[in-house]
């Protein structure tokens, strides 16, 4: 009987290592960046961003902003919408016609 409740432990305990690391990357998720138009902005928002970057899609830098809240203003064209989320990258594409 010890050796099997020995046994449930271990495996209890590996579920709940492995519950906690689901988890931690659920609770670390990009999916909250938030990206609107109003008029001629963009507004970006998320509540974990630490900056965000608009781009030509030639690669030119048009406008950096800190924080968790950015807003672009947009002529009609096709940009590129970097965020660091979480410490990740999110990349989207934007075209304003």
């Amino acid at each position: 009987m010890k050796k099997y409740m020995l046994k449930v432990s271990y495996l209890l305990t590996i579920c709940f290592v492995i519950a906690g690391f689901t988890f931690a990357d659920a609770a670390k998720s990009n999916e909250n960046l938030t990206v609107r138009f109003r008029e001629n902005t963009l507004v970006v928002a998320s509540t974990r961003m630490e900056e965000a970057r608009i781009y030509t899609m030639q690669g030119k830098l048009l406008q950096k902003e800190q924080g968790n809240f950015a807003e672009f203003e947009l002529d009609r064209g096709t940009y590129r919408l970097y965020a660091k989320v979480n410490g990740d990258t999110v990349t989207r594409r934007i075209e304003l016609r």
